[in-house]
């Protein structure tokens, strides 16, 4: 039986389970059970998931996403974590190393923030809402631009989300059930449409 990976932030965690249900008998669906957090995090973790013990080994897809982390203002100068240069530098290196450990790659868009968003200068939610929210429009283009030129597939759940507010709880980030319901129906539509094809991604450039 084929295997996908997921990984990401706290969205991605909501999800995997029931995305692990509606591929159940197409593919052994697999994640960590931690936040997988900013890209960084993300980065650091990668091979100890893959290659320690217990680890994954090599599997046939990867599906990830990173991004509210690295838009979190928790310094006093209230700069992201990750500014747009280095969340794309640190994402062209996280897509060569998850490169090396499956043939095909999807890149999930990261989420807007809902109407009951809460600004908190200086903290996780550092900016206003719609400033957060086009933000988050750019990260998204900018990763998108990069990765879909190496052959990953983009999965927008950006779009998905955007229209419904019905799909963002009370605290403005996260998803309700409806939300996860709809996530994870996309999330496995595009890993099954992705497993059925033959071709894999790109060559890596080093």
């Amino acid at each position: 039986m084929k295997k996908a990976v997921l990984l990401g932030d706290s969205i991605r965690l909501s999800y995997c389970g029931r995305v692990s249900e509606l591929l159940a008998g197409e593919c052994e669906v697999l994640w960590p059970e931690e936040n997988c957090a900013y890209t960084m995090y993300t980065l650091r973790r990668t091979r100890e998931w893959f290659e320690g013990s217990g680890g994954w080994g090599s599997v046939d897809l990867v599906h990830y996403n990173n991004g509210i982390w690295d838009h979190h203002r928790v310094a006093d100068d209230g700069e992201p974590l990750s500014t747009p240069e280095q969340y794309l530098y640190l994402n062209r290196r996280l897509y060569r190393q998850l490169a090396g450990y499956a043939p095909k790659l999807i890149w999930a868009t990261t989420i807007p923030a809902g109407e009951a968003y809460q600004y908190t200068p200086h903290w996780v939610l550092g900016l206003e809402r719609d400033d957060w929210n086009r933000e988050i429009r750019e990260y998204n283009a900018l990763l998108s631009g990069y990765l879909s030129s190496q052959g990953v597939e983009i999965n927008d759940l950006y779009a998905l989300v955007a229209p419904h507010p019905e799909y963002i709880t009370t605290d403005g980030i996260h998803l309700t059930a409806e939300g996860v319901e709809a996530a994870a129906q996309q999330v496995a539509s595009r890993i099954r449409a992705a497993l059925s094809r033959t071709d894999g991604n790109s060559e890596v450039l080093r």
